[in-house]
């Protein structure tokens, strides 16, 4: 990845809910599939090719001292061009797809390495799908392109030898894979990204296949640090639609997307992206050995490479069957950030009873009153201080939690039985609750990047989805098993949902299924 004057990264915190599967990891530590009654399926078997050992073997060849590197354009950089070319040359079903060969050379001496799986389909085939990855590092760095110490070979690990060698095993997988995917697959190994993406560029200049027949670009660059699963993901709003293909190549939910809602020039989905293509690129962060000669193999998480192959094969492999893709979003080029994504938590509504209960007590289930709110509807009903709830509206006793939201969903008034001390009788009352009740407690909007979907703006305090774990930025895939199709639908369906809710939504690409219970009355008060 080409440097950038800002190295940091933000990673957001997630609380997994229910996931929609059970992760099962085989020997090698691929998620295995879970086939029932059918063994042989080819998919799965695919993904088998992609080894550590071979993962092991490439990111210890690229990465040697004996490659000096691999500048663009140096005996280091040579060399690596020279070992992709052998590697290529052992796989059966490709096709060089150059200029010359393998290779599509430009001035002054770089050498971008292509290569071809046709597709299956007699229609589809002449669409293409590019996988792309640079192969070049900064050889001994200097002041441009390293944080130092420079003079010293920069083996360039996780830069890109992460992504050249996940991509030598995609080819090994797609290749095996029958029938092949309906449209062509374009393998690309760019060189001269170090010195500003220049293969890209020189690429989408000189194209050797039209820039009218391509329909995606996926680009992988440093690939081998995943910490706790979480992957960057940039250009997800180039299509409408990516966001949901991405989570549905997570089912198991192991991967954290980090969304980043504007794209950048630091590596080689740019040129494609600028070119009105749509783009995603993957890495899987830096570090502190980022353009540094400490990025060697010995560091590098093959598992998370392995992981994160697979990923991209079925990403790649859905999207080269789907009857249609998603064209370019020209508003992806000047849009700001969606506000959703900057969205804060929302002030809490006004109280709609204004009470505080002791919390030593609430672990027991005694709703004991520790404060009144001054002007309150609990003051001006009569409330006090060391009064204790028996009922409040069809709440009997239990978690004081649910008490505190069937008072957001109750309606007005809201009978209340309490004890009080020095009265031997029970005190009824009928407050009158400020504000309207909540059904589940949420805001949405609509995104043009996420047909289908709702983004989720604001969580209700205390709410039925507050209490669900429902989070400002969770993406509401479906309801009721029927996709989304506008929002006033959604609200209407809602609302005549006995509950509880079932909601499978999308957080940070982990595919969750929420149970929303909405403390409602089951029978009529007496």
């Amino acid at each position: 990845m080409i440097r950038a004057a800002d190295n940091s990264k933000t990673a957001t915190a997630s609380i997994t809910l229910c996931l929609l599967s059970v992760a099962i990891w085989s020997s090698n530590g691929l998620a295995a599939d879970i086939l029932i009654g059918n063994e042989a399926d080819p998919v799965a078997k695919a993904i088998e090719r992609v080894m550590i050992a071979d993962l092991k073997r490439h990111c210890a060849t690229l990465a040697s001292d004996a490659l000096e590197g691999r500048e663009a354009g140096a005996n280091g950089g040579k060399a690596a061009c020279a070992y992709l070319q052998s590697e290529l040359r052992k796989v059966s079903g490709i096709s060089p797809a150059g200029t010359s060969g393998w290779l599509q050379e430009f001035a002054p001496d770089y050498r971008n390495v292509l290569a071809v799986l046709p597709g299956s389909d007699p229609e589809l085939s002449r669409e293409v799908i590019v996988i792309g990855a640079h192969y070049d590092h900064v050889g001994r760095g200097n002041q441009t392109n390293s944080y130092g110490p420079f003079g010293h070979i920069h083996n360039g690990a996780d830069d890109n030898a992460s992504g050249t060698a996940a991509l030598l095993e995609l080819i090994d997988a797609f290749t095996s894979l029958v029938p092949a995917p309906r449209r062509t697959l374009l393998f690309a190994f760019w060189d001269a990204e170090e010195v500003g993406l220049l293969g890209s560029k020189h690429w989408v200049r000189h194209p050797t296949r039209p820039l009218t027949d391509l329909r995606l670009v996926l680009n992988v660059d440093m690939l081998g640090r995943l910490r706790e699963g979480r992957l960057t993901v940039m250009g997800w709003r180039s299509a409408a639609g990516l966001r949901a293909r991405l989570t549905a190549v997570n089912p198991l939910g192991d991967l954290h997307y980090l969304f980043t809602p504007t794209v950048i020039a630091d590596s080689d989905h740019y040129p494609f992206y600028e070119a009105g293509i749509p783009s995603i690129h993957f890495d899987s962060g830096k570090h502190e050995d980022y353009h540094r000669p400490s990025d060697d193999a010995d560091k590098l998480n093959y598992p998370g490479i392995q992981r994160l192959s697979e990923m991209v094969f079925r990403l790649a492999l859905t999207a080269a069957n789907e009857p249609t893709l998603p064209k370019f979003r020209r508003e992806a080029l000047t849009e700001p950030p969606p506000s959703w994504m900057s969205a804060k938590a929302a002030e809490p509504p006004p109280l709609r009873l204004g009470v505080a209960f002791d919390p030593q007590e609430s672990r027991n289930g005694v709703a004991l009153v520790t404060q009144v709110a001054p002007g309150s509807p609990a003051q001006r009903a009569g409330i006090r201080l060391g009064d204790r709830f028996d009922r409040l509206a069809h709440w009997s006793g239990g978690q004081v939690d649910d008490l505190r939201t069937i008072i957001q969903t109750a309606k007005s008034p809201l009978a209340i039985r309490l004890q009080r001390p020095g009265h031997t009788d029970p005190i009824d009352l009928n407050v009158e609750l400020r504000g309207e009740p909540v059904r589940l407690g949420i805001a949405w909007q609509t995104d043009a990047a996420l047909p289908d979907s709702l983004v989720i703006v604001r969580v209700v305090p205390d709410s039925p989805a507050d209490r669900a774990g429902l989070k400002i930025g969770d993406v509401l895939m479906s309801y009721a098993g029927r996709a989304i199709t506008s929002d006033e639908e959604f609200r209407l369906r809602l609302l005549s949902d006995p509950g509880p809710l079932s909601l499978p939504i999308e957080r940070n690409g982990r595919p969750l299924d929420v149970s929303v219970e909405l403390y409602e009355p089951k029978t009529p008060l007496p």
